[in-house]
């Protein structure tokens, strides 16, 4: 008889509830950080009329996608931050779902620039033109959305 000791197998799904679980706290951590502060930040500048004050010089500019003045924000946040930003911008706007399509299109094309322009310019010594041509696109999809709906 060996007197080995006794290792206790643990189960295949353990490991990978252990890491989901991980996955789901890093997740539900970058939710905290980003989009929960800018939800609240974006509440009270609607509910103070700071909002509205603020977004008010880009009144033309919104109106031609047909997107209130508010709308400013949310493309500033989704084409320098992420989309995850945009939808915490968005969220208190009570938006229309046109509006919202128009937005997500020209974010879809458009966004995150500062961070994959960054990216782009270790590929390519083309990634300001590369950077134009996204939010071009981006506005000029929006555009012709906005207007066809």
């Amino acid at each position: 008889m060996s007197s080995h000791p006794t290792t206790t197998a643990h189960p295949p799904w353990r490991g990978a509830l252990g890491q989901g679980l991980r996955r789901v706290a890093s997740l539900a951590g970058f939710l905290l950080r980003w989009v929960l502060p800018l939800y609240v930040a974006t509440e009270i500048l609607v509910r103070t009329g700071a909002l509205h004050w603020l977004s008010g010089f880009l009144e033309p500019v919104m109106g031609l996608f047909k997107l209130p003045p508010e709308a400013a924000v949310v493309v500033c946040a989704g084409m320098l931050v992420n989309l995850y930003a945009a939808a915490a911008v968005a969220a208190p706007l009570n938006l229309t779902p046109e509006q919202v399509t128009v937005l997500g299109l020209m974010l879809g094309i458009a966004h995150n620039l500062v961070l994959e322009g960054a990216i782009v310019r270790q590929l390519s010594d083309r990634y300001r033109r590369l950077t134009l041509l996204r939010i071009g696109l981006g506005l000029a999809a929006g555009l012709a959305v906005a207007w066809m709906l």
